[in-house]
């Protein structure tokens, strides 16, 4: 493939590493940045990950070579970790962090107040689809923007055009089924939550007999030049669970394009590389993710899920070749030794010089040091990240220094030059942590409120019958036109019900545009409230000057109150707790507004593939169809093919009655969810909250159902 590459920006490497050996194989292998965890607060908990210790070892090593560190606390936090965050990063602030990765909106403001000049990167974690996610962030204070992997080069390219802000995008390793933080699938199937980095990837296990959720990885060598062009300014490969022979080899094969991209408007790719990256990782080949298509069978490895080659003499040689006397910087260096004076050793790396005096330099009485002794003692940098390339020693004849005093002032050097230059990068805080917020519930009195929503508007008239319900939500897709608007419309505000429309899952760019009927609801305040699960729709409502009610759904993660107060900033009226909060952390949780989901099939994943297209073929129903674990547990799969994305249900409803929430637990209103259900199932369901709420006791509906984690929560 050849390109005519005109972006001048520079690309960044970013490379991953799970402890310090992968850390030194990416930088030695030509990695301009790092990005790596520790044991808490990061997306890969069953990594080796860093102690703090060697985090700041990293971050001081990558500053000495001119490169970058970002720490990834990429997992949704509880209000009783609040302290232990501050206590984490505080260290690692001041050794000179250059940037953390984040998925929590509540530790976005944290770390905006706590440490105000620390570079805050959203992680793809957040799923932002659009320009207006990206917008909200922004405002948060969030300087650089991981997408979400589903997105397409020209919405990439829409992106940062609209907002300036730097994109970090992956260019190799695995994707994940889902839009990754919107997958449920791991936390509610066995109690290991991915948003806290603890996925136990269902998605590799076989439904129906085939690996249809297993995603192939990623290798887009041949269309790098496509991925500048679009302005994205950081390349990452994913991998924080790989060894530092695969981290070695994918960033030094990597290196070598991106340098030839940089310096050559002609890029190839030599087939041999291409053979070299397959040979290292592949789950049933590669893919080039969703730069350039929407979905497909031949992303989805299908008939196996684990990684089919692994190279390991091909490892070792790369390796070897990639880290070989590399990931050192060279220095000049000048010896003054006169007879009567101090030994002086001066160090230069650019604009740092340092000088340090050691004894004083004696005549010799029988055995004169020669030059070459100097030298070889000054060369000896041992563990240290220079090489001394250029040294000029202006020494007297006849004069004698021991080894050990050379040495020695080689060492405080290097010292020296090493102090100087992390100098730049140290800070000092003095932030106390405000423990004000975390002070419990808002508990309001009566009956809450309750809200109802159904994916069929056929349930309408069921609905009706019951007096407990006071508003009815709507999928925004339900409304074709105005008619068929007016028509819904009608039918709930006949019996004196608010109308409430649930905007997309997913809001790609070009949404708002492509209805403009929903865009006129908003503006012409005809509904009374919006749900939305992603920050797109929360972004663009607050713009629209909707005087509704706007309540956040369930992938807004609330799980510390720092977290609800940014959805709330955003324009959030109403918070949908978290379903990952068990009892006491419910309790805890200080939301002015929240809404909890008593009933409902909670969405496992959401994502850009489709079920039934892997399985057969794309029929665009906009239609329902199932897959089925080894256990025989079936999962609905509802396809909404106007926005193409699917979302794969729970096998069981929660099913949850006041009853059992903790003591004292009295939220502003609760949800009722209605999706697969017949209208008969319904009823059944209504008819149970219907006993409860007047008081009375009531039965649960003889239905398979689940209490989610409501009683064990997640680690």
């Amino acid at each position: 493939m050849a390109d005519n590459i005109k972006n001048t920006e520079k690309i960044e490497l970013l490379a991953p590493a799970q402890d310090m050996d992968c850390f030194m194989a990416a930088i030695k292998a030509g990695a301009d940045a790092v990005y790596a965890g520790g044991h808490k607060f990061g997306a890969r908990a069953y990594a080796k990950n860093f102690s703090n210790d060697e985090l700041i070892s990293a971050i001081d090593h990558s500053h000495l070579i001119g490169r970058r560190f970002y720490l990834t606390v990429n997992t949704v936090i509880k209000n009783d970790e609040v302290t232990e965050l501050y206590d984490y990063i505080k260290p690692l602030y001041e050794a000179g962090l250059d940037a953390v990765i984040v998925q929590d909106p509540g530790v976005i403001m944290l770390i905006s107040e706590w440490f105000p000049d620390l570079l805050i990167h959203a992680s793809t974690q957040m799923a932002v689809t659009g320009a207006e996610g990206a917008m909200l962030l922004k405002d948060m204070g969030v300087s650089r923007l991981v997408p979400a992997r589903e997105l397409s080069l020209d919405e990439l390219k829409h992106i940062r055009s609209s907002t300036g802000m730097e994109l970090e995008c992956f260019i190799h390793g695995a994707l994940c089924y889902s839009y990754s933080g919107k997958c449920l699938f791991s936390s509610l199937a066995g109690g290991r939550s991915g948003n806290r980095g603890r996925c136990a990837q269902p998605c590799r296990l076989p439904y129906d007999g085939s690996y249809i959720l297993s995603a192939r990885d990623i290798l887009t060598l041949d269309i790098l030049p496509e991925l500048k062009q679009a302005g994205i300014t950081s390349f990452k490969i994913e991998g924080r669970m790989k060894p530092k022979e695969y981290v070695a080899s994918v960033t030094g094969i990597y290196r070598k394009y991106i340098d030839l991209m940089n310096t050559n408007d002609k890029y190839h790719v030599d087939a041999a590389d291409l053979k070299m990256l397959d040979e290292l990782y592949t789950r049933s080949g590669h893919c080039r993710g969703y730069y350039h298509v929407k979905n497909g069978r031949d992303m989805i490895t299908v008939s196996k899920p684990s990684y089919e080659t692994q190279n390991r003499k091909l490892h070792e040689e790369l390796y070897t070749r990639f880290t070989h006397d590399a990931g050192r910087i060279g220095i000049t260096g000048r010896v003054t030794a006169k007879a009567g004076q101090p030994l002086s050793v001066s160090l230069c790396m650019g604009n740092h010089k340092t000088e340090v005096l050691g004894n004083e330099v004696d005549k010799a009485r029988t055995s004169p040091v020669k030059l070459q002794d100097i030298e070889k003692q000054m060369c000896k940098t041992g563990d240290s990240v220079f090489d001394i390339q250029n040294l000029l020693i202006d020494a007297d004849e006849n004069i004698f220094i021991p080894v050990s005093e050379i040495n020695r002032t080689r060492r405080n050097a290097l010292d020296k030059l090493t102090h100087d230059i992390l100098t730049k990068y140290r800070r000092n805080t003095e932030t106390k942590i405000n423990n004000e917020v975390f002070s419990g519930i808002d508990e309001y009195a009566g009956r809450p409120y309750v809200n109802c929503h159904i994916d069929d508007p056929g349930l309408i008239d069921l609905i009706n019958r019951y007096d407990y319900i006071d508003s009815v939500t709507i999928n925004a897709g339900s409304f074709t036109d105005a008619e068929s608007f007016s028509n819904i419309s009608d039918l709930v505000r006949k019996s004196g019900r608010k109308l409430i429309i649930s905007l997309p899952a997913i809001i790609r760019n070009g949404y708002f545009d492509e209805h403009p009927l929903i865009t006129k609801l908003l503006n012409d305040n005809d509904v009374d409230g919006v749900l939305t699960d992603n920050y797109e729709g929360l972004y663009y409502v607050r713009n629209t000057g909707f005087k509704g009610t706007v309540i956040s759904d369930i992938h807004l993660y609330v799980l510390n109150d720092c977290a609800a107060k940014m959805i709330s900033r955003a324009g959030a009226d109403v918070i949908t707790y978290s379903p990952e909060a068990n009892r006491h952390e419910l309790r805890g949780l200080k939301v002015h507004k929240g809404e909890f989901i008593l009933y409902g099939r909670l969405p496992m994943m959401i994502s850009a593939q489709c079920t039934l297209k892997t399985k057969d073929r794309c029929i665009k129903d906009n239609g329902i169809s199932y897959i089925h674990d080894r256990l025989g547990n079936e999962f609905p799969c509802v396809r909404t093919c106007s926005e193409c994305f699917n979302t794969i249900l729970n096998c069981v409803p929660l099913l949850i009655g006041t009853d059992d929430l903790p003591q004292g637990f009295r939220p502003y209103s609760y949800r009722l969810h209605f999706t697969v259900e017949s209208s008969y199932e319904a009823k059944a369901v209504l008819n149970y909250y219907d006993e409860l709420f007047k008081g009375a006791h009531a039965e649960k509906p003889d239905i398979k159902f689940t209490y989610g984690h409501l009683k064990r929560g997640v680690e």
